[in-house]
């Protein structure tokens, strides 16, 4: 009888884990299908008004957002900024973010220090950084953001 029960104790053992792996293998495949590999168009993306307590900012439109094999809160997207405005106060998080401004003109923030940016211009913010964008020009400000948390 002892030897049944050790036996019957390993195999419940080995029968655990065995679940707890399929489990773990599922859950991480499950999600590093949140976003896929592909290509996606201007024209596929829906622009939506974009406010900042309860006041319209701009325009913006996303491209992918989910989890990916190598980080969480994964996100890219294109907004349209109108001269004067900007999509919200200077503001920190937790994941890095790269903006690169396509035309237009105004100035970001970042990290403390203030430059005057127009297309071709890049910001790249590491996490719980200070940031943000004012669109100081005449014309809208047209820019793209990826941002992206890293797995731990």
């Amino acid at each position: 009888m002892p030897f049944l029960k050790r036996w019957g104790f390993a195999a419940l053992a080995f029968v655990l884990a065995a679940g707890w792996s399929c489990r773990e293998a599922a859950f991480a495949l499950g999600r590093s299908k949140d976003v896929a590999s592909g290509t996606i168009t201007l024209e596929q993306v829906r622009m939506v008004p974009a406010t900042d307590k309860g006041q319209p900012v701009g325009s913006n439109g996303v491209y992918l957002s989910g989890q990916t094999p190598a980080s969480t809160k994964f996100v890219t997207g294109r907004f349209v900024l109108p001269a004067g405005k900007s999509p919200h106060a200077p503001h920190t998080h937790p994941e890095e973010e790269v903006m690169i401004i396509e035309s237009g003109h105004g100035e970001i923030l970042c990290d403390g220090t203030t430059t005057k940016v127009g297309p071709g211009s890049v910001m790249y913010t590491t996490p719980n950084a200070p940031h943000g964008i004012t669109n100081t020009g005449s014309e809208p400000i047209v820019f793209y953001y990826v941002k992206w948390q890293g797995r731990k």
